[in-house]
């Protein structure tokens, strides 16, 4: 277990346009894509839960479902409704097609998120949102950008305190990047059975 207690968030709220179908449904290696995801973050957390406006689709998880924001706010949204239903103060946060998490990392993640409200890796020099860790001190941020219709899921860091992980510190765990990839497109999802 992580050093200090931590919620497990997946967003699950998209509506994978670009993918043409569910992307946390489609199979790998026997499974849908989210049961991959749900146990990793299982191995970190006992409180492990989906946003998702579709709550048929997951129920057969075994999972505690949230409804999305309403109305839905994109990503951003998606986590500031998990954020509010987690367990605990801190959460890790993940996209619901990341297949190859990576445990290590992202308890290197919570592991980093001591006086900080958020820590978020940067491939360049751009951050990864969807695959970081967040205190519920998030909130209040969020929730106001949110309303001025600000749904950028960075949009809040300024208001924060964000502490950014270089690409050469958490590369020392994941060389390849692959447990922060994500699916979006058919070809992605080509790749995803080649590797």
């Amino acid at each position: 277990m992580a050093i200090e207690p931590v919620s497990g968030i997946i967003l699950a709220g998209g509506q994978s346009r670009r993918m043409g179908r569910d992307k946390a449904l489609i199979a790998f290696e026997g499974r849908p894509i989210i049961a991959h995801v749900i146990d990793t973050l299982r191995e970190l957390s006992d409180d492990v839960l989906v946003v998702s406006n579709r709550s048929a689709a997951y129920e057969s998880f075994g999972i505690r479902i949230v409804p999305d924001a309403d109305p839905p706010g994109g990503p951003l949204g998606g986590i500031s409704a998990g954020l509010a239903a987690a367990q605990h103060d801190l959460a890790i946060v993940v996209a619901c097609d990341m297949p190859f998490l990576n445990t290590q990392l992202l308890h290197s993640l919570v592991e980093r998120a001591v006086n900080v409200d958020a820590v978020v890796p940067l491939t360049g020099d751009q951050f990864e949102p969807l695959h970081a860790v967040y205190r519920r001190t998030c909130l209040a941020a969020i929730n106001r950008h949110l309303a001025g219709g600000d749904r950028r899921v960075i949009s809040f860091f300024d208001e924060v305190r964000v502490k950014a992980v270089p690409e050469t510190d958490w590369q020392l765990i994941d060389p390849t990047g692959r447990s922060i990839a994500n699916l979006n497109t058919p070809d992605d999802l080509l790749q995803l059975h080649q590797a």
